[in-house]
């Protein structure tokens, strides 16, 4: 299969950068936080806040007014419900991209530790599992990828995991804005949660996943630990 080798040369390339890249303790961290829908992503996210003044947060698709304004399209407008996987990714990409070169680098090149809600692990999970993105876009989500991590890249990803149905039951009792991922069938967000595990295999020294089933202190008690572990090294 034309996978294999594909999937091959990302492990290996991931694991020879951490070992023989050491990190530049000059800079400071590039966090992700990351779930499926219902997976209790931003009540975790607004804890952190709170408890890690020190670090900075922000948000993709975002984070910048050009990347807001991406995101707009990408979740609100009337035809995103039909966008293909690779019309997402490419989206997306532009958005984490400026998101990337006007605010992410820069802090995190200054020595401020920074923290995301979403990141490209994201479009893994949803453009290349949820939209069933085939090999040809899985190549180009690793050719992107450089480009938009041209100065650094993220240091860790936390990626909080539910079943999809208690995922689902959440988003239901959920106020405030619904997207079209949101809606999508349960089978959708199946695939979601198996593409983050594939890419916690690609890259298994940045990727922890935390069981999101459990409860919001629980969670939140996990997640502290594995932020706390990376911040004191």
């Amino acid at each position: 299969m034309r996978i294999v080798p594909l999937y091959t040369k990302v492990f290996v390339s991931n694991l020879l950068r951490y070992v023989f890249v050491p990190h530049n303790h000059k800079r400071g961290y590039f966090i992700v936080i990351d779930g499926g829908e219902g997976s209790g992503k931003s009540t975790i996210v607004e804890r952190l806040k709170a408890e890690f003044p020190e670090i900075e947060f922000s948000r993709e698709p975002g984070g910048t007014p050009y990347a807001e304004e991406i995101r707009k399209v990408m979740l609100n407008s009337q035809h995103a419900k039909d966008a293909s996987g690779a019309t997402i990714l490419l989206l997306v990409s532009a958005g984490r991209s400026d998101h990337m070169d006007h605010r992410a680098a820069p802090a995190i090149l200054s020595g401020k530790h920074f923290m995301t809600d979403r990141s490209d692990c994201t479009s893994w999970g949803y453009q290349i599992g949820g939209q069933e993105g085939g090999y040809a876009l899985k190549k180009l989500f690793f050719a992107i990828r450089p480009v938009v991590y041209k100065k650094v890249q993220p240091d860790l990803y936390v990626i909080l995991e539910v079943d999809p149905a208690e995922g689902a039951r959440r988003v239901a009792e959920r106020r405030g804005e619904i997207n079209h991922f949101d809606e999508r069938k349960q089978d959708f967000h199946m695939r979601v949660m198996q593409a983050y595990r594939t890419f916690g295999l690609l890259f298994p020294f940045r990727v922890k996943f935390v069981d999101a089933n459990r409860t919001k202190d629980e969670v939140y008690a996990d997640v502290r630990a594995i932020l706390l572990k990376k911040l004191k090294k």
